[in-house]
């Protein structure tokens, strides 16, 4: 069976029940979409995937998936220099002290939303809106002409989609037309002069660029929408306090809370699935993990089960935040959004994503809210708890 069919037909368990089918082997050949391809995990398959010299990611993601979640022109398809200079422009933007004030807007937003809401509430859909109005804010779109909470969940439905789910998948094609259009306005009317955003905000940073309006729209949103996706890890941040209610007290200390709050934070993306797998294309011939490779072939990294490899992870469906105390995850062992140096294709917003869930967690922890326990669907792509998590209050 060709992997993307299994993909989309089994979700999560695809890529475990072929690894399955070839003895467990760490690096196994298949077809994916109907090219010839070889997956791999672990710290070894992820170094080959990450080097520039034997892997390129132009061509490497279907045109159709690719064109939904990042856009036509973005920084994601791009190789080497080109590739270098354009995440230079995202990696000025999402310093660690730029982005502490959406940190800190995130935390004082969930906070009030928590606190003023009696009865249940929907984490997923309290995470979608509060992210989503934070980073326009922070973005320099203090004014959006769309109210901020449909602006949230358009960017959250295009995340939605990527998975191929039918009905899922239309709906984020509409939003992404949508975002394209809205956004491009936005630069366009910046650099007419008829929009003056913050200084040095993403906004003015983009519109200021030399890319063009539809390029630089593109980029806005693969700032915005990537911050509006956490609201998956989140919730099953929420999830895992719910089953694991030891840790709120832990969370909540000030003076100890914010390291338990990252370790928390980083075993929540090792623990929990977002994206199953990552695709490159072999530059050259050569050899990973004792395979040969040719060029023009697919090298898929198997990013759920590098973070679920027994070799590296003991008990690895067991969530144990005391994994990361005092440890600086290596980038070619936890790779939940990829992994790799930060120099080459590692996401330069994943400190942000940790950040943000750190916070949210500590926030969590504080508030005086019961969650049922829930499980989730393995055959759906991006998942969330199965029965939406519903947060009780218990005051």
């Amino acid at each position: 069976m060709d992997l993307a069919w299994a993909l989309w037909r089994d979700g999560y368990r695809a890529i475990p029940e072929e690894r399955a089918r070839h003895d467990g082997e760490e690096a196994f050949g298949c077809r994916l979409l109907g090219r010839r391809a070889l997956v791999v995990r672990g710290p070894e398959g992820a170094r080959a995937f990450y080097d520039e010299s034997l892997v390129r990611r132009k061509g490497a993601i279907p045109a159709p998936l690719a064109a939904l979640l990042f856009g036509s022109g973005a920084v994601h398809g791009l190789d080497g220099q080109q590739h270098r200079e354009r995440k230079q422009l995202f990696l000025d933007l999402l310093t660690e002290e730029s982005v502490t004030p959406l940190v800190d807007d995130v935390a004082d937003r969930l906070t009030r939303r928590t606190r003023a809401r009696h009865g249940e509430l929907d984490i997923f859909d309290e995470l979608v809106e509060t992210y989503g109005a934070a980073v326009l804010s922070w973005a320099g779109i203090d004014r959006p002409s769309v109210p901020a909470r449909r602006v949230a969940r358009r960017l959250a439905w295009i995340v939605d989609g990527f998975g191929f789910s039918p009905a899922a998948y239309g709906r984020a094609w509409a939003c992404r037309i949508w975002a394209d259009r809205w956004a491009r306005g936005l630069v366009q009317r910046v650099r007419a002069g008829a929009l003056r955003p913050p200084a040095g905000s993403p906004l003015a940073a983009l519109a200021a660029s030399s890319l063009p309006p539809k390029v630089a729209a593109v980029e806005l949103i693969n700032l915005l929408r990537p911050t509006v996706a956490v609201a998956w890890p989140g919730t099953f941040a929420a999830l895992a306090l719910a089953e694991h209610p030891q840790w709120r007290q832990l969370l909540d200390d000030r003076e100890t809370g914010r390291a338990r709050c990252e370790a928390f934070a980083h075993e929540v993306r090792r623990r929990y699935p977002f994206v199953p797998a990552l695709a490159g294309r072999i530059r050259r011939r050569g050899e990973v993990l004792g395979r040969p490779v040719s060029e023009g072939q697919l090298l898929v990294l198997d990013v759920d089960g590098t973070d679920h490899d027994p070799a590296q992870w003991p008990d690895p469906q067991e969530f144990r935040p005391e994994r990361f105390a005092d440890l600086e995850p290596d980038p070619y062992r936890l790779v939940p959004q990829g992994g790799g140096e930060p120099t080459g294709h590692r996401c330069p917003g994943e400190p942000l994503t940790v950040r943000l869930l750190a916070t949210t967690v500590r926030v969590l922890a504080g508030v005086p809210y019961e969650a049922a326990p829930a499980a989730y669907r393995p055959d759906r792509i991006p998942t969330l708890p199965q029965r939406r998590l519903r947060m009780r209050d218990s005051r």
